[in-house]
Order: structure tokens, then sequence, then C-alpha cells
């Protein structure tokens, strides 16, 4: 009896022991490659896109956050993604763009509900060929808040066509921008957003302008909120000839899906879903859902 007990124990011990290095064993991750992806190395031109595959999966426990980060040679850490989640494998295909740094690092790391990581890394290079691109350059744009019925609410960036509700949807694939003007936020606020909005935990949009739940294609456009604790010039904004001072204005990691308190004198970057850059200039903006709001628009071409 006690030989038999002896050997549970023993089995009890084992087994504990087995479940604690199994525990303790931390994510694993990858870079998937192929002619599609960017590879370790890569010399890139100011403005194109880097292409990267993502595949982690969480061993002993569930997989909590990914972060991706961009090293610079003079010590600088640029934070270019940094998301919470829950799941037992992470499988992302992301595009990002090449920035005007010589070299960067990029590192890709997860953690695990144990806090256990793990990183992967490559390093893109700058084309020292490289030329800034042209842009679009529309000084003066009208959108009318929900309440408005003098002018459109939906807004085309490269045209720059203005479009009411009907038209809109005729439209829906022109349409990236979208403003409205918020009472239930305090204070009420005038707001930069798009149809995308409705796909992303927000009801907002949706409920002011109905008709987008109807829409096929719901164009999804970024806003880089970091400019309200680290402004943008406007002097910077109206000397800018090519999409320079676009590509360096707009931060990925602080891209959400509006922009409250678009008052006049705020510039504000923003990526719309198609990729390209923008920055707009906020003349004037009324404290009514029937007012307006006057923008100056700057896109890359």
């Amino acid at each position: 009896m006690r030989k038999i007990s002896f050997i549970l124990l023993v089995s009890v011990i084992m087994f504990s022991g087995c479940k604690k290095d199994k525990e303790n064993q931390p994510p694993t991750i990858g870079l998937k490659t192929g002619a599609a992806y960017t590879q370790d190395g890569a010399v890139i031109p100011v403005g194109h896109k880097l292409f990267f595959g993502i595949h982690a999966e969480g061993v002993s426990e569930a997989i909590t956050n990914f972060t991706v980060k961009k090293y610079l040679d003079n010590g600088t850490i640029i934070t270019v993604m940094d998301t919470g989640l829950f799941a037992e494998t992470l499988d992302l295909d992301k595009i990002f763009y090449q920035n005007v740094e010589e070299k960067a690092t990029w590192k890709f790391a997860v953690m695990d509900r144990n806090h256990m990581t793990a990183e992967i890394s490559i390093v893109i290079y700058k084309d020292p060929n490289s030329t800034y691109g042209g842009i679009y350059y529309f000084p003066s744009i009208t959108l009318g808040f929900q309440n408005n019925t003098t002018f459109g609410h939906f807004l085309n960036p490269f045209t720059p066509t203005v479009y009411f509700n009907d038209s809109a949807t005729a439209h829906q694939t022109d349409v990236d921008i979208l403003c409205y003007y918020d009472n239930a936020t305090t204070p009420p606020t005038p707001v930069l957003s798009s149809a995308g909005e409705m796909d992303n935990a927000s009801t907002v949009a949706q409920t002011l302008y109905p008709c987008i739940v109807n829409w096929t294609l719901r164009n999804y456009t970024l806003w880089d909120i970091s400019v309200d604790t680290s402004p943008i010039a406007v002097s910077d904004f109206n000397s800018a000839q090519n999409d320079s001072l676009l590509i360096v204005s707009y931060h990925d990691v602080w891209g959400k899906k509006k922009f409250k308190y678009a008052t006049a004198g705020k510039i504000i970057p923003f990526k719309i879903s198609a990729g390209k850059l923008g920055l707009i200039k906020v003349i004037s903006a009324d404290d009514t859902d029937t007012g307006k709001m006057e923008i100056s628009l700057k896109i890359q071409q």
C-alpha cells in the first residue's frame, strides 16, 4: 500500500513538473515569406508600401498583446502599432509605408497572458534616390453637419465632391470622409469621420446617417489624434508643396476612427482606406448640428 502511494506521489510530482514547464513556454512568432512580402534588407522608396505578414502562436497561454516598433540608428524608438487581443493564434497581413529614415529595424513582438514574449525583426533601408510625390490641394471645401440642408455631409477628397445622403449612397466607393456635430459628447463637438466608423464599434455615424447601414462598401479613414498634444503649424501646412509633410505627420499608432474637437486652426493628418495620406486644416467649424465646417485639404496623388 505504501509502495502504491509512493508511486502515485511521484506521478503527481512529475505531472505537476511537466505542466509547470508547459505553462512557462513562451509564444512563437515568424514573418511570412514570398514575393508579395517585404524582405529583410529591402531598399524602399519613401512613401511606398511595406507589406508584412506575421504569424504568431500562444504555446502555453493566449496572446494578449502585439506591437510593431521601428528602431532607428540614433536611438529613437517609434511605436507603429500596439494592440491588445486575446487569441491562441495571430495571423495578420499588414501594410505600412516607408518613411524618411535612412535605416529602420522593424521589430514585431507578441506577449502572452503569462507576460512571456517573442519577437522577430527585419531591417529596411530608404532608397537614396527617393523623390517626394505630388499632392492635390483644395483651399476651401464646405461640409454641412447632419441637420444642415444647404451643404452635403460626405466627401470625395480627390475631386473634391460633397454629397448629400442619396448621392453619397450612389457614390459610396468614392466617399472617404464625413462630418457631423456630436451633441452627446461633453462638451459637444464637430467631428471628422468616415462611413467605416460604423464597422469599428461606434454607433454615432450610423445613427446620424442611417443610409450607410445599407452600403456595401464603407471606406474607413484613420485620424491621427496625436496632434491634439503635438500640433502641426499652420505655416507648415500652407507651405507644403509635395507629400513630404504628409508622410512625416501621420503616425499609425495614433490613427483612430474619428477626430473629435475638429475646431478652427487644427491641422489633422489622416489616412484613407486606399493608403493615401492627407492633411486637413480646419478653417471654421460651427457649434450647432445645423451648422457647417470649412476646411482646406491636401492629399497624396
